[in-house]
């Protein structure tokens, strides 16, 4: 089976990643406005993976149509980095502009924290306060 020449290889796979781009940015609202909204948002989540099954398709169907590892790399590479970069951004709290970690935080109450966190804040050390008792 004859093989592509490199450079022609490396051309289409640069027109699957722009493809890959594409049906991102036809799908998915912009990563700036992604990260505006509350994170866990059930339209963004759908629409990524869309975007991420159509774009997943196109790479795989133009890398069995040429039979070339490197449009699948180059094409596949760019569909994790777009779905990372997505779901990264709808992860970020729009309080702290951070992500989210894995660890779950404290209820917080307006008086503290709630729930079984009581106990374990009672027992944390306390700075002291100096005053006058009367």
């Amino acid at each position: 089976m004859p093989s592509m020449k490199p450079d022609a290889e490396v051309s289409i796979g640069l027109a699957t990643v722009v493809m890959a781009y594409a049906a991102y940015q036809m799908a998915v609202p912009s990563v700036a406005d992604i990260r505006t909204l509350e994170k866990n948002n059930a339209d963004v989540q759908a629409a990524e993976r869309t975007a991420a099954w159509v774009s997943a398709g196109l790479v795989s169907l133009v890398a069995l149509i040429t039979k070339s590892p490197t449009v699948f790399t180059l094409g596949g590479t760019a569909v994790i980095a777009a779905s990372w970069m997505n779901r990264h951004a709808d992860q970020v709290d729009t309080v702290s502009k951070r992500a989210a970690s894995f660890v779950p935080a404290p209820a917080m109450g307006a008086d503290g924290p709630v729930g079984d966190d009581v106990v374990a804040s009672q027992s944390a050390p306390v700075m002291p306060m100096y005053g006058v008792a009367v």
